[in-house]
């Protein structure tokens, strides 16, 4: 998946971010990280499914970013 195709699938969390809605990216077929928009902010909240380790990005593009590198590791 292209960095740019990340950028506009966080971009839309945050244009919606008065309704919970989560996005999840998938690692060979596998649930990998979710990633949602708190709620009336343009915070995105990224959590690893495996350690529910979680994240906090202010930027979509620096969290594109480093999701995309995540997912083609």
């Amino acid at each position: 998946m292209s960095v740019n195709n990340i950028k506009n699938q966080l971009k839309t969390l945050c244009y919606y971010n008065n309704c919970e809605i989560t996005h999840t990216f998938s690692k060979d077929g596998h649930p990998f990280l979710k990633v949602c928009c708190l709620k009336n902010t343009k915070t995105l909240q990224v959590t690893f499914v495996a350690c529910q380790t979680i994240e906090y990005y202010e930027d979509v593009t620096k969290a594109a970013s480093i999701i995309e590198k995540l997912i083609n590791e």
